[in-house]
């Protein structure tokens, strides 16, 4: 196996899929009453629904593709690396702050970080959970696909994950 072509995660968040669903419907809907109108809704809610990142990394030629998928073509950044090192997750720290006219309140959250590391200072963002143990599993299995380890930064020290 020397090509591996991943799908990270999709493009757009959640709240957008449910609205490609809702639009999917109603072009359906639509196809039968005006055409272009329900033709229109269907086609922005594929791209919706479809778009997406991947990441090829091809270990003979020791190169990779990470990119985002918009119907077949694709948009992203090439590289070269001498091996791929590890992948490993780190622990961040996000701050939300909602405002209204009264008030305003701030939400602070912990999440997971996951990256690539190939050689040298080279790395590559995978994917980022609120759950440290969907994004090891998540990971378990890209691992083995790519034959490398996971270590876990979240904790300070690193330990490695057993697949």
């Amino acid at each position: 196996m020397t090509a591996i072509d991943l799908r990270i995660s999709h493009y757009f968040s959640n709240q957008w899929l449910f609205v490609g669903i809702l639009l999917m419907a109603g072009g359906i809907v639509m196809i039968f009453k005006v055409i272009i109108v329900g033709i229109f809704l269907t086609l922005i809610s594929t791209i919706i629904i479809t778009t997406h990142y991947r990441l090829a990394i091809n270990l003979n030629k020791k190169t990779y593709h990470d990119y985002v998928c918009f119907f077949g073509f694709r948009f992203g950044e090439r590289g070269t690396f001498e091996k791929v090192d590890y992948i490993f997750v780190k622990k961040i720290r996000v701050t939300q702050t909602m405002n209204s006219r009264v008030s305003s309140s701030t939400i602070r959250k912990e999440m997971f970080d996951a990256y690539l590391k190939f050689s040298e200072e080279n790395k590559i963002h995978l994917l980022t959970l609120e759950s440290k143990e969907e994004l090891i599993a998540k990971l378990k299995e890209l691992s083995t696909k790519i034959g490398t380890k996971i270590i876990d930064y979240s904790d300070g020290d690193p330990i490695e994950i057993k697949i």
